[in-house]
């Protein structure tokens, strides 16, 4: 199979390659085939295309890489959904927002994806009573930027 991403280019891929989001992904309901793609080797970053529209790719990442302490109650009915026996079966990425400043960017805490990587099913669980954002920045700023920031207030 094959589709001509808008931001990749053209992909070869194979059916199994795809994962399934029955109920599709909030603001892209219609959407229901995805492919994930690692953007490099050891890089927890990744690419969440639509295996139909050429122009709907999001960007998505290991939430861990960022935050070591994250942690998501996926309930029963999650489970069924995914047709989840082991929960060694799942994998967590989370949407992020790309500014143009790479540095700038968050992600959602608050609704991550997850995907039964044996079955290739797919949802977006929206965790209720979280302390989590939908922008929570994923680099914190370095003692040197800090700094700066410091004192462009104090000359302000």
């Amino acid at each position: 199979m094959k589709i001509v991403s808008t931001l990749l280019g053209e992909l070869e891929f194979e059916e199994e390659d795809i994962i399934m989001f029955p109920a599709g992904i909030p603001a892209f309901e219609q959407e229901k085939s995805f492919l994930l793609i690692a953007m490099g080797e050891g890089v927890p970053f990744y690419y969440l295309q639509s295996a139909l529209n050429p122009e709907l790719c999001l960007v998505v990442a290991n939430p861990f890489a960022f935050f070591p302490r994250y942690s998501v109650e996926i309930g029963q009915e999650e489970l069924q959904r995914l047709d989840c026996s082991q929960r060694e079966e799942l994998l967590l990425y989370v949407i992020l927002t790309v500014p143009q400043d790479f540095r700038e960017s968050t992600a959602n805490l608050v609704a991550p994806l997850i995907i039964n990587q044996k079955s290739k099913k797919g949802l977006q669980f929206i965790a209720t009573n979280s302390d989590y954002t939908t922008r929570h920045p994923i680099f914190q700023p370095t003692q040197a930027e800090e700094r700066i920031g410091i004192a462009a207030a104090e000359e302000g």
